[in-house]
């Protein structure tokens, strides 16, 4: 059971939990204007959504995606924490390849962290598949599939039916995702999915540790490489986009040490609203485009469903070995 979480209000200006202190500004500027959702409406939502988000964050080195004027006017993404950023907000050094500098991550261990994030105008957290605990074994495997945009009157290339309906991009996305699911039960796992909040969907499934990013990496390829052996109009493996002729990109390369992936119940920039949101399986199939997971619409879903990713907040033991992926 969740607890009841307190509201930011527009007449707050301060949060509080235990010793640290946010100053929360600017809670009237409005940050999704099709969508009439200002600053304060965000902070509210995740601080209503944090006892199931904080889970996916916790010991993450965090790359932030900040929009400090909303959704139209601009953003950057930051790794390296800001020198004003509060000494209560714990950071993760590590060194860039080039040896020229340490990078301070950002880390989130509660809903102030939290908090003080998103007012900087961060709408989405962008973590890593390992955790700091062991920062060269990834614990997570995460697919990111990101279908390109569909010619007009472009069929399903596997075959699958959409009745008399052209298949959305978001489709083409699903329809790759079942795919990978058959194939990663067939090698023994049983991966998860959501929306990626935009045009595409995730799968990932927990790792036990014992594999590095390099190792994962070539499991993954192995994976893909029959993939698109079974289905070479649906899906390739090249980088060069000229060269994939509308199939779906299968990139093996995000498995890498430093790779982001967005973690689920985050907000994108989106004129929506959009979260990206776990979905059963079930549901995946009855989806059309993803933009009905919002700001608005996910903490009451959340009620309902749980968090259907819960398997991988933390770090699972006793699982299938990744050594089989590729099987």
């Amino acid at each position: 059971m969740v607890r009841e979480s307190p509201q930011v209000r527009a007449s707050s200006q301060v949060f509080r939990l235990g010793e640290k202190e946010v100053r929360l500004t600017h809670l009237d500027r409005l940050y999704y204007p099709q969508a009439g959702l200002t600053k304060g409406d965000l902070l509210n939502y995740y601080l209503t959504v944090s006892p199931y988000l904080l889970p996916h964050l916790r010991r993450r080195p965090l790359t932030l995606e900040r929009w400090p004027e909303g959704v139209e006017d601009g953003s950057f993404f930051q790794k390296d924490a800001s020198p004003y950023f509060p000494p209560w907000l714990r950071t993760f050094p590590v060194e860039r390849k080039d040896r020229q500098k340490i990078v301070h991550y950002p880390l989130v261990d509660d809903a102030a962290d939290l908090l003080y994030l998103v007012n900087l105008g961060t709408l989405t957290f962008h973590t890593q598949m390992a955790r700091i605990d062991d920062p060269e074994h990834p614990d997570i495997m995460v697919l990111d599939i990101d279908p390109p945009e569909l010619p007009a009157g472009s069929a399903a290339l596997s075959g699958a039916s959409f009745g008399d309906s052209v298949p959305t991009s978001f489709q083409r996305a699903a329809e790759v995702a079942f795919l990978l699911r058959d194939a990663l039960r067939e090698a023994g796992f049983d991966p998860l999915v959501k929306t990626s909040g935009k045009r595409g969907v995730h799968l990932a499934f927990p790792l036990t540790g014992d594999l590095d990013y390099s190792q994962a990496r070539a499991q993954l390829k192995e994976l893909f490489a029959g993939l698109v052996k079974k289905h070479p109009r649906l899906l390739t493996t090249d980088i060069r986009k000229a060269k994939r002729g509308g199939r779906v990109y299968l990139d093996a390369l995000r498995m890498s040490p430093g790779a982001t992936i967005v973690p689920p119940y985050v907000t994108r920039p989106t004129p929506e609203a959009t979260v990206s949101t776990p979905v059963t399986w079930e549901e995946l199939a009855h989806v059309q485009d993803g933009l009905a997971f919002t700001v608005l619409t996910v903490p009451a879903r959340l009620t309902q469903t749980g968090d259907l990713w819960a398997p991988l907040a933390g770090r699972a033991d006793g699982i299938v070995s990744a050594a089989t992926l590729g099987s």
